[in-house]
Order: structure tokens, then sequence, then C-alpha cells
């Protein structure tokens, strides 16, 4: 390490001899001693570190470009120094019977579709007649016990009450014929009546006749009742409907088997979807794209070499920041802090001083070498600087502006003062 001291301007001096005056003058005359002078000047004084180190990109500004798939290379679109963005396509390799399998999949695919959607139409109509049948069958059932119940309890009150009522008006409308038909058949013998009037009469008391009859039949099955052979025919009636409902009900396992066709065809579209998703997955693998944006280096392959998923087809590497990274003595590094400022060379820019900010310092000395590993990062908007470079730096510990400076051939060290 190089310090710069601060020390006062030197007066001219000479130095002259004396002479007595008793003395020869030449022999006693000192010689004059010379002595240069300079101004003390005040200028900008910096503590630094000297030391060598070498440029790297950062940990997640490399990545080495690999295939997903194993192939021949069909195409290189890039050369080593060509600036990639991120997801750019560097190499394409070939398909070989990967395009014929995507098409033979998606008719694969396509007739799945079909299938599932068939399984769903046999599945809803299955459904839907299923419950009609049961709806229906219900609605007999309940119409087939409204009979049994009312052939079991019998005639009502109230039908008996009407069935006595037409037997009383059917009284009535036969007493008024036979009355007409008596004095029809009066004025007929006394040769005031035609004979048409005469049969007119004689038919009105038959049909007046007619329905009396019919309504005191049916007054008296009224109040008889249901006869058994009635009662076990409306008993069968309604076991019938119930058996008709079972049957109805026992489709449901016909329209189960039908879901289980849906959920089938279901899983075979899906299975075919996630192989046609592979076949498009490996498609697109192999189209080899950048990770990240930055330049390409140390390209390896060219068109129909075979390459496998180990194999790599160059490295992509973000130079617009980089790494210097520098070995301190381990004796110097308690005066290095992070974020202090590096100014360093590098070949090929001579003169050209550039800068960069520490950003890690290591607290593992190196045995081999007794130095200590700092990392600094600097700024690469232009691509000057270059991966693996070596650079020589100067890690600025202090800096005084405007401090009292003097030659360092006018410092004198003694004793350590």
């Amino acid at each position: 390490m190089k310090r710069i001291l601060i020390c006062l301007s030197l007066l001219p001096i000479a130095i002259v001899g004396c002479k007595k005056a008793d003395a020869p003058a030449e022999e006693d005359v000192k010689a004059v001693v010379q002595v240069n002078t300079a101004k003390a000047t005040r200028s900008d004084l910096r503590e630094t570190i000297t030391v060598s180190g070498t440029l790297t990109p950062l940990p997640d500004a490399e990545a080495k470009v690999a295939p997903l798939v194993a192939g021949r290379i069909q195409k290189m679109l890039v050369k080593s120094g060509d600036h990639v963005q991120k997801g750019q396509a560097l190499a394409i390799m070939d398909p070989g019977p990967l395009e014929g399998q995507i098409r033979q999949q998606e008719a694969t695919l396509h007739g799945s579709e079909e299938s599932l959607k068939q399984a769903q139409i046999n599945y809803k109509s299955q459904k839907s007649t299923q419950r009609s049948g049961v709806t229906q069958a219900e609605q007999n059932v309940r119409a087939q016990q409204v009979a049994y119940d009312k052939a079991l309890s019998g005639s009502r009150p109230q039908e008996i009450a009407q069935a006595q009522a037409a037997v009383t008006s059917a009284a009535a409308s036969l007493e008024t014929a036979q009355q007409s038909l008596t004095r029809s058949q009066t004025l007929f013998s006394e040769g005031l009546l035609a004979r048409k009037d005469l049969e007119a009469a004689q038919a009105q008391q038959r049909t007046g006749q007619a329905q009396y009859d019919s309504a005191l039949q049916a007054l008296s099955l009224v109040k008889q009742g249901n006869r058994p052979q009635d009662i076990e025919a409306a008993k069968i009636a309604v076991r019938q409907a119930q058996d008709q409902l079972h049957a109805a009900r026992e489709q449901e396992l016909q329209t189960e088997s039908k879901a289980q066709d849906v959920r089938i065809a279901m899983q075979t579209l899906a299975a075919a979807g996630g192989t046609m998703q592979s076949l498009r997955a490996q498609l697109a693998g192999l189209t080899i794209r950048a990770p990240l944006a930055g330049t390409v280096v140390g390209r390896t392959v060219n068109p129909g070499e075979f390459m496998d998923t180990t194999g790599s087809v160059g490295s992509v590497v973000d130079l617009r920041r980089l790494r210097v990274i520098m070995g301190v003595p381990a004796g110097q590094i308690r005066d290095v802090r992070v974020g202090q400022s590096v100014e360093f060379t590098v070949e090929g820019h001579a003169g050209r001083i550039f800068r960069a900010n520490i950003s890690v310092v290591n607290s593992m000395i190196d045995p081999a070498t007794n130095t200590v590993s700092v990392e600094a990062i600097a700024n690469n908007p232009n691509g000057e600087l270059e991966d693996d470079g070596f650079a020589k730096a100067s890690i600025i510990l202090q800096s005084r502006p405007r401090g009292l400076s003097v030659p360092s051939e006018a410092v004198v060290d003694k004793d350590g003062k």
C-alpha cells in the first residue's frame, strides 16, 4: 500500500561557512550546499490499495444453453458475439417423426372429443326419459290407489242422495207420461185424437218407464256398493302401477351406466389431451431459446451434429454489468468496506479508467496467496469490458479533497515519525 503524507514546504536553505578573522580565507571557507525548494500545494489526496483482479459476469447473468430433448441440429441461427434477447431462438433441431405423431394424436384427440359429445347426449337423453317414466308411473300409482280406496269405501251419502233424486225425478216424469197417455187413449176412442198422437203419448210413456227403471237400478247399485270383483280389480291395478314405477326407477341403473360412459370418455379425452400437450412441448423444445438477454459466447456446434440434453450449443452472457474479483492482502483487508469505490484499467484500453463499487468482502483467507477475495460491480452499458479480462485496480480507502501536499522526497521517515 502506498500512502501519501502531508508535509510543510521547505524554505530555501543555504549553508555558508564563517570566516575567522585570523585564519586563511581559502583553507577555512566551507563549500556551499545547493538545495531544491518547492511550494506546498493543495490537491485531492487519496489513500488506496493497489491490487490485481479479473472480470467475470454476475452469477445470474451467464447461462449455458442446452436442448430440452436429444436430437440433431437442423439450423444454427446465431454465431459467437451476437447479441440476443431473452426467448430469442438460437438453434432449431430436426423434428424427425414428431410432426407425424402430432398429426396422428390430433386425430385421436378429435375422436375422443366426439365420443365425449355422444356420451353426453346419450346420458342426457336417458336421464330425461327415465325422469319422465318415473313421473308418469308415480302419477298412475296415485290414480289407481285413489280408485282402489274408492272401491273399498263404497258410495258416499251424496252419491246415494243423487241416485234417490234421480229416481224421484224419473217417477214424476213417468207419472206425467202415464196421465198424458190415459187422456190420449180416451180422446182416441172418442175419435177426437189422431193415431199418431196416441202413438207419441205411448212412446213418451215407455221412455219415462225406462228412465224410472234405470234410476231404480242405479240407486240399488249405489246402495249396494262395489262388487268384490271390482275391488279386486282395483287392487290389481294398484299393484300393476307400483310394478311399473319400480321398473321406471330401475332405469336409473341404466342412467348411471350412461353417466359412467361420460366419465370414461372424459378420462380418455384428458389422456389424449395430455399426450398432445407432451408432443407439442417436445416440438416447442426443438427450438433452443436464449434464457436471458446477452451476448452469445462459446458456440460449439454446427448444423447436422447430434446433441443430447447434457450438451451445450454455447453460452449467453449478460455483460451489461460485470464483477471485478480482486485479491486483497490479508494485512490490509481491515480497511476495505462494502460500497468503497474502485478504479481499474484493462488491457486494450490504454489510459482508460473504469470504475466500480465493492459489493462483497469475503472473510476467508486464501492460504496459498494470503489474500482475501473482494468483489466489485462495474457497469458496462456499451460492452467495452470483456469476460475473463485482467484488471489492475486501486481500491480507494479514503479521499481528502484539497489536501496539503509536498513531494515525497521532502519527507524523512525516522523511527516511525
